[in-house]
């Protein structure tokens, strides 16, 4: 599956993106699983893939970026929609390192988006007893496996984005 496939899959409808992502996760970690990569080696290639597909498929959001002293990873649509109003922005945060205290990153994310629906985790597993939604790596998640209300496959990422774009009437910039 080559990038023109892609972007045109994403342009016709991005619901496509599960089956892209799912293809692209699997196919990947299978030839990672071949030299035994660490959770958080997925957790990374992971946040590349959301990179790449959110760049093909034209959905705004800035990347690796400080608000105050806040880094980061990805911020959608952008600052300014998270300056002006909490319920415009959401930040995705990519739980990397299984060394760091998931609740102090919250912590520190949380003083700059105080709405904590919109802050996302992606994690390879689930994580314990964290009622924000959280996107799951695992090759074996499915929408049957996870509960519904907080923790997602991480194949819908791109649909929920868009989604969210589109309840706060995101009106950015288009080309097509």
């Amino acid at each position: 599956m080559g990038k023109n496939q892609i972007r045109t899959l994403l342009s016709d409808d991005i619901s496509n993106s599960k089956t892209v992502i799912s293809l692209l996760l699997n196919n990947c970690t299978d030839l990672l699983n071949k030299n035994n990569p660490l959770e958080d080696e997925l957790v990374l290639f992971a946040e590349a893939l959301l990179h790449f597909v959110l760049t093909v498929s034209m959905i705004p959001a800035e990347r690796k970026i400080i608000v105050g002293d806040v880094a980061i990873d990805i911020l959608v649509p952008n600052s300014k929609n998270l300056k002006a109003d909490n319920d415009k922005a959401i930040i995705i945060h990519f739980f990397k390192d299984n060394n760091e205290n998931i609740n102090e990153s919250i912590a520190k994310l949380s003083k700059i988006q105080r709405n904590t629906n919109n802050i996302w985790i992606v994690s390879s597993n689930k994580i314990k007893n964290l009622n924000l939604n959280t996107f799951i790596i695992s090759q074996y998640s499915s929408n049957n496996d996870v509960n519904k209300y907080f923790n997602y496959p991480f194949s819908v990422i791109l649909i929920k984005i868009d989604e969210f774009l589109k309840n706060i009437n995101y009106s950015g910039l288009k080309i097509y």
